[in-house]
Parts: structure tokens; C-alpha cells; sequence
């Protein structure tokens, strides 16, 4: 089985439950569980939101499929990665609710597996595939924020 985003994502939020649940840390305060559930809404908007774009266009959606259009609407005019931002986005949420600070470290790792496993190889996958179209967006739009 390969593990995609979706799954790392899923195994650091687990771990940031059981550092939660064994480790030591004090209760959250209410303005801060508040922002927290909206990183969490906000990281689940972004990648929805650029799921659905791929489904209607009807191209790949998972990492290094086949990609037949080249995406540049919505919240990809402000992000060339807006499931990736999304996904942090959660997982910083997730990491304010739970108010412990090794949660930092899993909220780390994520960001380094999807940047150095997915996103470096995402890139040239998309110039291979759409060359001066990829450049000329790349050079317009940020990779992260």
C-alpha cells in the first residue's frame, strides 16, 4: 500500500491525540479553541474545495496521476498547493485545541514528508507535463502562502 498525504496526515493526527491523551497539558483557553476550529474548517474548505476543482475537470487527483489541466482557479490563484496548506491548516488547529507543545513536532514532520516527498516531484511532474503554462504560474503564484 503507498502512503499518500491523506494517510500522514492521518497517522500525525493520531499521534498528536495519544501525546495528548498521555502527555501533560494544561486546559485550552476558549479564544484559542475557537481559532483552532477554524484552521481545522479552513484546512478542510481548502482541500475539498480543490478536490472538487480536480473532479470537475477531470484530472488526477492523486499524487503523480495523470494530470490533463493545468489548475489555476480558486484558491490556486493564491497557492499552488492549496490541499497541502489545508492540510496544515488542520493540523495546526488540531495542535492549538489540543495545547501541547510536542504536537509542534508531528506539525513539522508533516510539512517536511509532503514538501520533500510529494510537492519537489509534484513540480516536476507538472513541467514535464505542461512546460511554459507551469513556469509562467509558478513564477505568478507562491508554493506555500
Amino acid at each position: 500500500m503507498k502512503f499518500y498525504p491523506p494517510h500522514y496526515l492521518l497517522v500525525l493526527s493520531l499521534c498528536m491525540l495519544v501525546t495528548w491523551y498521555f502527555g501533560e497539558s494544561s486546559p485550552q483557553t476558549l479564544p484559542l479553541i475557537i481559532i483552532g476550529l477554524g484552521l481545522i474548517g479552513l484546512g478542510f474548505l481548502l482541500a475539498f474545495n480543490s478536490i472538487a476543482r480536480f473532479i470537475r475537470a477531470k484530472t488526477g487527483v492523486v499524487p503523480f496521476s495523470e494530470s490533463t489541466i493545468l489548475i489555476k482557479e480558486g484558491f490556486y490563484k493564491y497557492t499552488r498547493n492549496p490541499m497541502y496548506v489545508g492540510m496544515n491548516s488542520f493540523l495546526l488547529g488540531l495542535m492549538l485545541i489540543l495545547n501541547n507543545p510536542l504536537n509542534v513536532i508531528f506539525l513539522v514532520i508533516f510539512f517536511f514528508i509532503v514538501r520533500n516527498m510529494f510537492v519537489f516531484k509534484e513540480e516536476v511532474q507538472m513541467e514535464d507535463t505542461f512546460g511554459e503554462d507551469y513556469l509562467t504560474y509558478k513564477e505568478k503564484v507562491r508554493r506555500w502562502l
